[in-house]
């Protein structure tokens, strides 16, 4: 399987570049996947929604790890949660998702990490180590 994926890579792209993009597509696949997914303060609740992402990004080639957590949802005064009545939720969203990817593609190591940045005001994903593990 693995010959015939990488006949469709270009010669320019490295194992690191290739394990890179992948844990790209592991950090994006969470956020765009489960961004909107409702959530509440209710620790069970985000626990299993959190083995649920775990599960689901873990079924992907080369994941080793997945670790997902929830910021406090208080946090955010948009996104306070109190279920004062029947139609009050919150969502899963980029202020209050955090998520760590860790994969090995061939010879490299990589954990990806996506946060949000307050001072960019923004969801920010990126790579938190790059490993080489053999040669």
């Amino acid at each position: 399987m693995e010959k015939i994926a990488d006949s469709y890579r270009i010669p320019e792209v490295s194992n690191r570049d290739q394990a890179i993009f992948e844990t790209g597509i592991k950090l994006a696949a969470i956020f765009h996947q489960f961004s909107g997914t409702p959530i509440c303060c209710d620790e069970t609740i985000q626990t299993k929604i959190a083995e649920g992402i775990i599960a689901s990004i873990k079924c992907q080639p080369f994941v080793k790890e997945v670790r997902i957590a929830f910021k406090a949802l208080d946090d955010f005064e948009e996104e306070k949660f109190s279920k004062s009545h029947e139609y009050d939720y919150t969502v899963i969203s980029g202020r209050n998702l955090i998520a760590e990817v860790e994969l090995s593609y061939k010879e490299w190591s990589i954990v990806g990490h996506l946060e949000w940045i307050e001072q960019l005001n923004y969801p920010l994903m990126y790579m938190k180590s790059i490993k080489k593990i053999s040669d």
